[in-house]
């Protein structure tokens, strides 16, 4: 009986580290935005099309100049981190592949995380997104519900 809970002990423990090690992310760039306001690029990963990498590298500049415009010094209980990674999502029956921005905000001291998801393609204007796009996108799924409360 003793010597049935020795593997799967060791496939746990296999799986645990495995996880950690998969889990982690590299920092690509760290930016301040403003004091107490920080954006950190994740490295995509190595199998991203070249394609999607490309429109995504065009696209972080926007979205670091549509943070600036949207946000505020903030007090340090409210310093605010943004996260974004690239990645890729298939679109409708034909599964036409778009670059998407997966972007993940948390403030200090809290327990809770926002996410939001944009794709880089606007069905707007045919092409890219642009600043105005990617800033509502900012105050309507990341900010707006980030909002910085104080306790009184």
């Amino acid at each position: 009986m003793r010597l049935a809970k020795v593997p799967m002990l060791l496939a746990l423990a296999f799986l645990f580290c495995a996880w950690s090690v998969w889990a982690q992310e590299s920092i690509d760039r760290e930016v301040e935005i403003h004091k107490n306001i920080k954006l950190v690029m994740i490295t995509p990963a190595a199998e991203t099309p070249q394609d999607v990498l490309s429109q995504y590298k065009s696209f972080l500049p926007i979205f670091e100049e549509a943070l600036k415009d949207s946000t505020a010094d903030q007090s340090d209980d409210c310093a605010l981190t943004l996260r974004v990674t690239a990645s890729v999502k298939e679109v409708g029956a034909a599964k036409v592949k778009r670059p998407m921005a997966r972007i993940t905000a948390f403030r200090r001291n809290s327990k809770q995380e926002y996410v939001g998801s944009l794709i880089l393609y606007s069905y707007v204007n045919s092409g890219p997104v642009n600043k105005e796009e990617t800033g509502q996108f900012l105050k309507k799924q990341i900010l707006e519900p980030a909002e910085c409360r104080k306790a009184e």
